[in-house]
């Protein structure tokens, strides 16, 4: 809609009709504020003009929607994390970011202006009254200089004294101007251009530390309001997080309207722990329940899971298996080696290290494994074997997987 009121259609607008609903029997909805004039021009030319049967306008327009079916507290925190609010941040910092640099070159070309128009204005009267002190206070220091000069022609010639005074005069301020007057002249400009240089750069660094300063204060001002709405949303979702899981607590409430498991009341700490494992792992580790965090791990059946594991555990590896008895069950380390041994495309050495370290910790003479043991043993020294042979493994690796065959190799033989 233009500055007098009239509408004027996208010209993409059909366009991006077709490619969302190719089928023209697609059932479309179109709606504005009031569902008038541009809901029912777009409807007009999609029926006209692209050929589709189902098009309708929502009476009385998204007004009218929301006064009868309210947002709900849920929809409202569906929509403020939509996908859609990141680019629209982005947009609004680059924008901010392009108007604060826009207006830092402004200031930057008028404090230019302003400096070049002060040297302009005083530097050549400066100059002048520079000049003019130094004239005036070196040709005074200049009579004895030439005098001597004088004196020094008169006495060598022994003629008329007035024509060797004028012949003398010129040879005499040459030698004083250049022996005298012109290295003061030349220091002392130097002098004063070195002045004017500091000045200039301290009133530049002045400067810019105010724009900056200034910047600074405009940018957490226009921030801070984009800050708190980012912080209201996360309380938002965080709050309508919890009313669901109060409903479904609560007798009749969501839970109950559905057939199917009870659902038992969580915390957001819960459902974070089940998102990410990691959690739990990492907890059951600081507590030092090692058993509890392999079997955790190994039940998964997730080989980076139990490597992730492996890992948390590793500063503590060497305390692990110099226990007696070591505080992993016979169960753990023989489906540790299972597991670690079924992918070495990755940390290949950690997983090495913790295959040694539970093959020697393992005990043959344990009856509940005389089974399992050796099928299990046997799968990990083929699949070492494997990885022996593959030319693509680094030559590091081979290495220590010589070492590891060979103490796999030994438990297995006494099976035999």
């Amino acid at each position: 809609m233009d500055e007098e009121g009239n509408i004027h259609m996208n010209p993409n607008f059909l366009a991006q009709i077709r490619q969302e609903f190719p089928n023209t029997m697609s059932r479309i909805l179109i709606a504005c504020d009031d569902g008038t004039t541009r809901s029912e021009k777009a409807c007009t030319a999609i029926v006209e003009k692209c050929g589709y049967t189902q098009c309708k306008v929502i009476e009385g327009g998204i007004d009218a929607y929301l006064a009868a079916y309210p947002l709900t507290q849920a929809d409202k925190v569906k929509w403020r994390t939509r996908p859609e609010i990141g680019q629209d941040l982005s947009g609004f910092v680059t924008a901010l970011q392009a108007e604060r640099e826009a207006a830092e070159r402004e200031r930057q070309k008028q404090l230019l202006t302003a400096v070049s128009a002060a040297i302009t204005r005083d530097l050549p009267l400066q100059m002048e009254k520079i000049v003019s002190n130094i004239v005036k206070r070196e040709l005074k220091a200049l009579a004895p200089a030439v005098a001597a000069e004088i004196a020094k022609a008169k006495g060598g010639s022994g003629g008329d004294s007035s024509k060797e005074i004028v012949k003398a005069l010129p040879g005499a301020l040459a030698t004083a101007m250049t022996g005298t007057v012109v290295p003061k002249f030349e220091a002392a400009t130097r002098e004063m251009f070195d002045q004017v240089k500091g000045a200039f750069e301290k009133g530049m660094d002045d400067i810019a530390q105010e724009l900056y300063t200034q910047k600074e204060n405009a940018i957490a001002a226009e921030a801070t309001p984009l800050i708190s709405s980012l912080r209201l949303a996360s309380s938002e979702v965080r709050g309508a997080a919890e009313a669901l899981l109060t409903m479904e607590s609560i007798p009749g409430g969501a839970s109950a309207k559905a057939p199917g498991p009870k659902v038992q009341a969580t915390s957001l700490e819960a459902i974070e722990a089940q998102m990410d494992p990691t959690i739990e792992l990492g907890r059951l580790v600081d507590e030092g329940n090692f058993e509890g965090a392999f079997q955790k791990a190994l039940g998964m059946a997730s080989v980076e899971m139990v490597t992730w594991t492996c890992g948390q555990c590793e500063p503590a590896r060497d305390d692990i298996f110099g226990s007696v008895p070591v505080p992993l069950s016979q169960t753990v380390l023989l489906s540790l080696m299972q597991q670690l041994s079924s992918d070495l495309d990755t940390d290949a050495s950690l997983k090495l290290q913790w295959i040694q370290a539970a093959c020697l910790a393992m005990d043959p003479s344990d009856a509940s494994l005389a089974q399992a043991l050796p099928v299990i043993l046997g799968a990990v020294f083929d699949s070492l074997t494997e990885t022996a042979r593959d030319a693509n493994t680094p030559p590091a690796v081979k290495g220590d997987l010589r070492l590891v065959l060979h103490v796999v190799n030994s438990l297995l033989s006494s099976f035999k």
